[in-house]
């Protein structure tokens, strides 16, 4: 609590803590489209084998004729089962007969066929370039655009277990700064990638990078605000998130060019980054890693541009240490990997957290790649994925503020894998009752992963509070990625992979219970202070409990 009092002297609801949320959700809001930004840069078009009537129709007594595009192409390519052009194969002579209209298929062999030797042609009626058309990733080289997703996944996975170890090293403010920069740059040299390999790399590092942001933003939305606008804030950067989701399909929609598409959402960055440079450092780390000096200047700027110049100048660091002097006389510790499996409290908490947010994301990632129930138009079903968050994040609010998060935890994650289990006993033509349910699943997803990103950071030390996220987001980014895979297990059994999606989340409910609570009590600062709410937790009443932790945390 000695923290939460110097900040309420210095300003906890001033100028700073605004411009610096403000910061925050134009970065949420700009680095929201990179995980689905090739469902439109990388779109496949239709797309047939290119042939060289369109461009010189003539018999092979070489007399000109005027016939249509149409017509040449049922000519010089086969129908494919959709009663569509296909797409991966021309014949190897051009049928004329095709054009008397009292030709059927019973009055011919199937024609010779052969692959599309000189390069294909694309419906540019969406979509004026994409990577699929730039790089020719179709039939044979179809899969390589999956591959790209898996590679920026992988980036994810990179980044979320990297930036936890050096953001408790260095500081968080050095790790947003630094990536936020590479951030910008990095996204910007995609649009001008000259191969497809160029472009799975830079697709990797920005993901590394996005994740560092992502982690060190959930830290200091956390650590640099008092308890009581903890919420808030959390809030408002999740909701600037569906924000850019939204908006970001009008944007897709005004540039077709993957080229401009990928442009227009890197370059804002650059000057965004400029930005970072004038956020502080987290006090509560540099109180926790022992940098009295340098936290009594970062409290003494934030007194300033609250307007608290007396309070500024009157901050010294005997005032400092006396108040944190039961933080600052903790022992300090160079914490590694291997005290997550020593320590009891961590281990439990890892553990128990990381089942709970690789269910969400499995499940979300299983709900979002079936969208098909929201409509073809791909600018809409973006538009509609958006702005159906918007009342699930409110209502999430309301229930970080008033409901306990054990069981508010647990309740989301059974009307989650419920949603996705009722489904399978649902007829397709019951479309209404379809399209309810999924999007019941899709807000329970958004509440949930709300009380999940408050409740982490609760029950996480100061001092391996951003190691443990990087943990989180790392267990997160797996799920993602595993999705996906149990996705093709259709193949084997249509109804599989929701049996999966759905029976995780049930499972991961009584997880839940083991979790200490954390609703309206004080951060834990220190590793003793994690083992000392479970050890209360196990022998203590829930009201007493309750009691005793504020009792222990009192200064």
């Amino acid at each position: 609590m000695a923290f939460e009092e110097l900040l309420q002297h210095v300003g906890d609801n001033g100028k700073f803590q605004v411009l610096t949320i403000i910061f925050f959700m134009l970065s949420s809001i700009l680095t929201s489209p990179h995980d689905y930004i090739e469902n439109f840069t990388a779109a496949i078009p239709a797309h047939h084998c290119h042939i060289h009537l369109l461009g010189n129709p003539r018999f092979e007594a070489n007399v000109t004729i005027n016939l249509t595009a149409e017509a040449l192409l049922r000519v010089s390519v086969p129908v494919g089962p959709n009663q569509k052009p296909e797409q991966c194969h021309r014949f190897r002579q051009t049928q004329w007969q095709l054009l008397d209209p009292n030709v059927s298929a019973v009055n011919y062999t199937d024609p010779e066929t052969e692959p599309c030797l000189d390069g294909w042609i694309y419906d540019q009626s969406v979509f004026t370039s994409t990577i699929v058309t730039e790089w020719d990733l179709v039939c044979d080289y179809k899969s390589f655009k999956y591959f790209a997703q898996a590679i920026a996944l992988s980036g994810h996975l990179v980044g979320s277990a990297l930036c936890g170890l050096i953001s408790d090293r260095f500081g968080r403010k050095p790790v947003m700064v630094s990536c936020c920069l590479a951030y910008g740059i990095l996204s910007t040299c995609c649009a001008f990638a000259p191969v497809f390999t160029i472009y799975c790399i830079l697709r990797f590092v920005s993901s590394v990078c996005l994740s560092a942001i992502l982690n060190s933003t959930c830290v200091f939305l956390f650590e640099g605000n008092s308890s009581k606008w903890q919420l808030v804030a959390t809030m408002l950067f999740s909701l600037s998130g569906s924000i850019g989701q939204a908006s970001f399909a009008g944007v897709a929609y005004l540039f077709r060019d993957w080229h401009m598409l990928q442009l227009v959402t890197a370059l804002p960055y650059l000057i965004l980054s400029l930005f970072s440079c004038g956020i502080s450092e987290s006090v509560r780390w540099l109180m926790a890693t022992g940098k009295t000096e340098q936290a009594l200047k970062e409290l003494q700027r934030i007194a300033r541009i609250n307007g608290k110049k007396e309070v500024a100048e009157s901050l010294t660091s005997e005032i400092l240490i006396s108040k944190m002097k039961e933080e600052l006389n903790t022992k300090r510790e160079s914490f590694r990997i291997k005290e997550i499996m020593c320590k009891p409290a961590v281990f439990k908490t890892v553990l128990f957290l990381s089942v709970l947010g690789f269910s969400v994301t499995f499940s979300f990632y299983g709900l979002l790649l079936d969208i098909e129930n929201l409509g073809k138009n791909i600018f809409l079903t973006q538009f509609l994925l958006g702005i159906t968050d918007f009342p699930s994040k409110c209502l999430s609010y309301f229930i970080l503020k008033y409901i306990n998060r054990r069981p508010s935890s647990g309740f989301s994650l059974i009307i989650i894998g419920v949603s996705i289990l009722i489904p399978i006993f649902v007829p397709k033509e019951m479309y209404v009752l379809r399209l309810t349910v999924y999007l019941l699943g899709r807000s329970s997803v958004s509440v949930l992963t709300s009380i999940l990103i408050i409740f982490s950071n609760e029950l996480s030390a100061t001092v391996l509070r951003s190691r443990i996220q990087g943990v989180l987001f790392f267990t997160s980014r797996t799920a993602a990625t595993l999705s996906a895979l149990v996705l093709s297990t259709r193949l084997y059994f249509v109804h599989l992979p929701a049996i999966l999606f759905g029976t995780f989340p049930l499972v991961a409910s009584v997880f839940a219970y083991f979790l200490p609570e954390s609703f309206n009590l004080p951060p834990i600062e220190t590793l003793k202070d994690m083992e000392k709410r479970y050890e209360l937790r196990n022998k203590s009443p829930r009201k007493k409990q309750r009691k005793d932790l504020l009792a222990t945390t009192e200064c």
